[in-house]
């Protein structure tokens, strides 16, 4: 994402679920979500999984946020991800929100992915001193 205030990138880690060509997040107030709601058609996604230098890859993917508001929906979304759903911003409200369900007060997203592309090397690449 970029900041055009601050004239900046804005590069954040999250916790997803990957359906069906979309990515979905669920996140505090702040500035991840504020730039998303600016530009919603031009969204960035990157996975990164890196075993060491010489075996990693990496996906990008560009997409349009969607906000989920149902209700139902909302909740369907935060039961993908299970117990990891307790490790991230939700933790501290392991309760029932405001209006009934884990998650109230967080914003339950998802970036419908229109183009992909990626990388991956399996070199087994060791860095040395002299590199």
């Amino acid at each position: 994402m970029y900041d055009a205030e601050h004239e900046r990138t804005y590069v954040v880690p999250v916790s997803y679920v990957y359906r069906e060509g979309a990515v979905y997040l669920h996140s505090a107030p702040g500035l991840k979500l504020q730039l998303m709601h600016q530009r919603p058609a031009n969204v960035c996604f990157e996975v990164d999984e890196i075993a060491d230098e010489g075996e990693w890859q990496s996906v990008l993917g560009w997409g349009r946020f969607e906000e989920i508001r149902d209700a139902g929906e909302r909740q369907r979304v935060l039961d993908l991800f299970g117990e990891r759903l307790f490790r991230g911003p939700l933790r501290d409200r392991q309760h029932l929100g405001r209006i009934g369900l884990l998650g109230a007060g967080e914003t339950v997203y998802r970036i419908v992915l229109g183009e992909m592309t990626g990388r991956a090397d399996a070199s087994s690449w060791v860095a040395t001193e002299s590199d």
